[in-house]
């Protein structure tokens, strides 16, 4: 897919995280490339909002990041 405009996900995380393993996450899917953004809601600290350029990366390379992290992580679906 040849795509620069931003795309949304919404990716189900199984496991709590706290608030250090949250940062790490962030910043580090964050500074990835293809990746503009990457939000964990603090209320439910198992949602993560996604905003990537799918002509870069994909989602399932996102979720596959968020997976070798350590984390059992599914697509919920796109915003």
């Amino acid at each position: 897919m040849s795509n620069n405009n931003s795309v949304g996900i919404v990716v189900h995380i199984s496991e709590e995280l706290q608030n250090d393993q949250i940062n790490m996450l962030e910043s580090s899917l964050g500074n990835d490339e293809g990746v503009n953004t990457a939000r964990i809601n603090r209320d439910k600290k198992h949602l993560m909002l996604v905003d990537y350029m799918p002509g870069v990366v994909t989602a399932r390379q996102v979720i596959n990041y968020i997976r070798n992290k350590g984390y059992n992580a599914a697509l919920v679906g796109w915003i």
